[in-house]
C-alpha cells in the first residue's frame, strides 16, 4: 500500500481473516494477561499493597481501529502495545511511585511514559503512568501483526482514573471537534481541582504518618521509664472538677497542628518539660472533648517520664473523663498505678479497658504484668496467651510468656 504522495505505508491485513487470527490467539492472550494479573498482585500484597487492579484484552474493534487511523494518517507501520492491558489503581500519589519502583525492580520495563507530563497549566489531559512490561513466552507463536511482546500496565490514583474515566468519554470518544472555548476552560478547571485534591489527600497522610512516628517513639519513652522514684501524690480529679471550656485561643487551625507537632517532636527527642509546655499551651484552646482527651493523655506521658506520676496520674484521669472510652488513657493509667504499687486499681484500669474491648492486646500484657507483680502466674500466663492468640508475634507478649514459664513453670 502507497500513500498518495509516494511515502510508504503498510499493507493492511484483510478484516475477516485478521479477526480470525485474532480469536484463535484469545486464549493465549488471556492466559499471558491472567499469568502478569497474579504475579503482580502476589508481589503487591507481599510489599503491603492492596490496590484495585483492572484488566482487559484490547477488544478487535479497537485494534482494528487503531491499524485503520494509522493508515488514514500514513505514519507508516503502527505499533499497538496496549494489546494486554492492565491497570493499578492506589489510593495516593506515594503509592503510584513506590509501586512502579516495584515493578521496575521485578520486572523488565522496555519503556515508561508520563502522561500529561508536557501539559501546560492550561492544557487538560490525565495524569497517568505507563509502564510496557515485556513478556516472557515460552514458545514462538503466531504473533498478532504490529502488536508487541509487552503489556502495558497503567499507574494511577483513584482520581485519576475518575478523571481518565470520564475524559474519555467526554473526549476521545466524541465524534465531535475539540470542545469550544467554554467547555475547554471548564474541563481544565476540573482536572486542576483533582490534581489539587490529590496533593492534599498526601499531604494529609505524610501529616498521620509523621504523628504516628512520634506517636511510636513517645510511647516507647513511656516504657522505658517505668521505674519512677520519688512519687508526689496528687488527688485524682472527679468530673465535677472538669473545668468549663476556655475560650477560643487566637493560635487555632494550622497552627494547632504545628504547635502538636512540635509538642510530639520534644516529646521524642526526651525533651519532656518542653513537651509538657506545649501540650498545656494545646490545652487553653477550645476543642472537642475527644481531642482534650487525647491531650490530657500525651501531657500525662510526658509527665510521668519526668517522674512526676501524680501529675501523670491526674491526666490519665483527666483523660477518661473526658472520653470514657479513650482505651490507652486506661492502660497508661494502669501503668502509673503499678509503677506507685497501687496493684488492685492498676488491675481495674485494665479491666476496664478490657470490658470494653476484650482483644486490645496492650491492656491483656498490662494486666499480665500485674498479676505477676501480684504473684499470680497463672492468670498472668493466661493473659499473655490471650494475647498471643491476637497477635501471634507481638513482641512483648512473646518475651512475657517465656519468662513466666521458664521462671514459675519450668519450661
Amino acid at each position: 500500500m502507497k500513500t498518495a504522495s509516494g511515502g510508504k505505508s503498510f499493507q493492511l491485513p484483510e478484516r475477516q481473516r485478521l479477526k480470525e487470527l485474532y480469536e484463535s490467539l484469545l486464549p493465549r492472550h488471556e492466559e499471558q494477561l491472567h499469568g502478569i494479573y497474579r504475579l503482580i498482585r502476589t508481589l503487591l500484597e507481599r510489599h503491603g499493597f492492596t490496590p484495585t487492579i483492572k484488566y482487559r484484552i484490547k477488544r478487535f474493534e479497537d485494534y482494528y481501529e487503531k491499524l485503520l487511523r494509522s493508515a488514514r494518517k500514513r505514519q507508516g507501520n503502527p505499533n499497538v502495545t496496549d494489546l494486554l492491558g492492565l491497570r493499578i489503581i492506589c489510593p495516593f500519589l506515594e503509592d503510584v511511585d513506590m509501586v512502579e519502583h516495584l515493578l521496575k525492580n521485578h520486572f523488565e520495563v522496555v519503556e515508561t511514559v508520563r502522561k500529561a507530563a508536557g501539559n501546560s497549566f492550561r492544557e487538560f489531559g490525565y495524569d497517568s503512568v505507563h509502564l510496557l512490561v515485556k513478556l516472557d513466552r515460552s514458545e514462538s507463536g503466531t504473533q498478532l501483526p504490529h502488536t508487541r511482546n509487552v503489556c502495558e500496565i497503567q499507574l494511577r490514583t483513584t482520581l485519576q482514573d475518575a478523571w481518565a474515566e470520564v475524559e474519555h468519554e467526554l473526549i476521545y470518544k466524541s465524534r465531535l471537534s475539540l470542545p469550544n472555548e467554554s467547555i475547554r476552560r471548564k474541563l481544565a478547571a476540573l482536572n486542576a481541582t483533582l490534581t489539587l485534591s490529590d496533593l492534599t489527600f498526601q499531604e494529609i497522610r505524610d501529616y498521620q504518618k509523621g504523628i504516628l512516628a512520634l506517636n511510636l517513639k513517645r510511647r516507647k519513652a513511656l516504657e522505658e521509664s517505668i521505674q519512677i522514684p520519688d512519687i508526689e501524690l496528687i488527688p485524682e480529679p472527679s468530673r465535677s472538677d472538669l473545668p468549663d471550656e476556655p475560650p477560643l485561643s487566637p493560635i487555632h487551625g494550622s497552627a494547632l497542628e504545628k504547635t502538636m507537632l512540635e509538642a510530639l517532636s520534644a516529646h521524642s527527642r526526651h525533651r519532656f518539660d518542653r513537651a509538657v509546655e506545649l501540650y498545656s499551651r494545646i490545652l487553653a484552646m477550645r476543642m472537642s472533648r475527644k481531642n482534650r482527651a487525647l491531650i490530657y493523655n500525651h501531657r500525662g506521658m510526658a509527665y510521668f517520664a519526668l517522674s512526676r506520676s501524680g501529675e501523670a496520674l491526674r491526666d490519665f484521669s483527666r483523660a477518661i473523663d473526658y472520653d470514657g472510652e479513650y482505651l490507652r488513657a486506661y492502660c497508661n493509667r494502669g501503668l502509673v498505678h503499678r509503677a506507685m504499687k497501687r496493684l488492685p486499681k492498676a488491675l481495674e484500669d485494665y479491666n476496664r479497658a478490657l470490658e470494653l474491648d476484650s482483644s486490645y492486646s496492650e491492656a491483656l500484657i498490662g494486666r499480665a504484668q500485674t498479676w505477676l507483680r501480684m504473684h499470680f502466674p497463672d492468670q498472668a500466663l493466661t493473659d499473655c496467651e490471650k494475647a498471643l492468640e491476637i497477635d501471634p508475634n507481638l513482641p512483648s507478649a512473646k518475651s512475657l510468656h517465656e519468662k513466666i514459664r521458664r521462671d514459675f513453670f519450668g519450661s
